[in-house]
């Protein structure tokens, strides 16, 4: 997992990797008003449906976290199955009646094909 500390605010990888297929992302960050779990699939080209991207996506305002803090997020999401990580989250962010928006994005880049 690789960190990075961008004008004091954190970006933690907590899945990155490629293969013959896609290029694969899950990642928390922040920034100075809210928290982002992101999950990322990129296809190759040639591969799946060409120039296709998916981003599934978790936002919390800070001010909403009602206590919880980034490393508790980073602790909960790294502890987790990757197939089970957004799931989950939701459901704890619910069961602490924190409000977010969570979204599932597709687009087609076609310029690759």
């Amino acid at each position: 997992m690789q960190q990075l500390n961008v004008f004091g605010y954190r970006t933690d990888y907590l899945l990155e990797f490629e293969n013959q297929i896609a290029w694969y992302c899950d990642v928390l960050k922040e920034d100075k008003d809210s928290i982002h779990y992101s999950e990322h699939i990129v296809p190759h080209k040639g591969k799946a449906i060409c120039g296709m991207k998916y981003e599934e996506y978790v936002d919390v305002k800070k001010d909403r976290l009602k206590g919880l803090t980034y490393d508790q997020i980073l602790m909960y999401l790294k502890n987790i199955k990757k197939e089970e990580r957004i799931d989950k989250y939701k459901t704890l962010l619910n069961s602490k009646n924190i409000s977010f928006k969570a979204d599932l994005f597709t687009w087609h880049n076609r310029d690759l094909n």
